[in-house]
This record gives C-alpha cells, structure tokens and sequence, in this order.
C-alpha cells in the first residue's frame, strides 16, 4: 500500500512542475519541451487549413487520377510545416492552393 501512496506522491510532484512551468518541469526528462515550439495560432490554423485543403485535393486527384491535383494537395500537407514565416505562409498556401486552377 506504501508503494502506491508513493507513486501517486511522486505523480502529483510532476503535475505540479509541469503546471507551473519550472525548469526541470519536463516528464519524460528527455528536454523536448514543448511540442509547438515557438507557434502562434495564426499558424497553427493555417496549417490545420492547408492539411485540409490538401487532403481534399489528394483525394480529388486520386478518385479523379489526376495526378497534378495529387502533387499539389500532397505539396499543402507538406510545405506549411518548413516556413515560419505567417505572411510568407499564408502566401504560399494560398498559391498552391490556387495552382491546380491555374496551371
């Protein structure tokens, strides 16, 4: 019974560091911290959206075989996660979400 006791002692320990975001507060004690880095939610959700729209279009371009409309939706679940840009970002989306149309 003292084991669980301890266990659970040792568990309220941690809830409480990771609330109050002390250092040392990571659980797993790899220091990963957090797992959105440095993200806004601005784009948080226009990744969210762009994984959506290209989602959409991969299987519209597979159903279709379409293999252009394949590329770019492939290109919107990929490309938002290598610029940290907003503007830039949002730009880009935009763009290849348009490209499919246009080209």
């Amino acid at each position: 019974m003292a084991d669980v006791s301890q266990g659970l002692s040792g568990l309220d320990n941690m809830i409480t560091k990771a609330q109050s975001g002390s250092p040392g507060s990571d659980p797993t004690g790899l220091g990963l911290g957090s797992l959105l880095g440095h993200m806004s939610a601005t784009v948080i959700c226009v990744n969210l959206l762009a994984g959506l729209i290209g989602t959409a279009y991969f299987m519209y371009g597979k159903k279709t075989a379409n293999f252009k409309v394949v590329g770019w939706g492939i290109a919107l679940c990929v490309v938002p996660y290598f610029i940290s840009n907003t503007l830039l970002l949002i730009a880009a989306c935009i763009a290849m979400a348009a490209a499919p149309f246009v080209i």
